[in-house]
């Protein structure tokens, strides 16, 4: 769930956002908005399964509004997600001694929360570096023929997961 996930905050983005017609209004549904992944999920699979719609014991009015309100919750914590990588990347290369060739912002999904794939083209001594200053370890694995992927995984002080990595050249064997 996200932090900044509240009432309040769903009530505003309900009462600013235009409801589809044909709906019960959001107001009057009896049923609290869903605050969990796996609840709205639930309340968006509902509308497109008529076979879940007898078991919920509600009407068709009732179930599209319980969805779309279920899409504006989802997109709220998808936001919050965006924005806390946002703040860990920020945090991230303000006090990291080497700066990435780029920084990416992932949400794949809500519940699995955001992250950041950290890149440094062609260069593990940064990587190394990198890990060294946040406290990570490093790691090396093949990618393909010729190249290692060096690597290390971390979490910064407000939870959002990191991954750094370089793919470099394999060193020559001398024979």
């Amino acid at each position: 769930m996200s932090i900044h996930l509240t009432e309040d905050r769903i009530a505003a983005a309900l009462a600013a956002a235009t409801q589809p017609e044909g709906e019960t209004p959001w107001h009057l549904l009896l049923t609290r908005p869903p605050m969990t992944h796996t609840d709205v999920r639930m309340a968006i699979a509902r509308r497109r399964s008529r076979d879940l719609w007898e078991f919920s014991g509600k009407d068709e009015r009732t179930i599209r509004a319980e969805a779309s309100r279920a899409e504006i919750i989802q997109g709220l914590a998808r936001r919050d997600g965006y924005l806390a990588a946002m703040a860990g990347a920020e945090h991230i290369l303000s006090t990291t001694p080497v700066l990435p060739v780029d920084v990416d912002v992932r949400l794949a999904e809500w519940d699995n929360g955001p992250h950041l794939v950290i890149n440094f083209h062609k260069r593990p001594d940064q990587v190394r570096t990198f890990a060294a200053h946040f406290g990570t370890e490093v790691s090396e694995r093949p990618h393909g023929e010729g190249s290692i992927r060096v690597e290390t995984f971390g979490t910064t002080e407000s939870g959002v997961r990191f991954e750094a990595y370089t793919l470099a050249d394999v060193p020559a064997v001398a024979e």
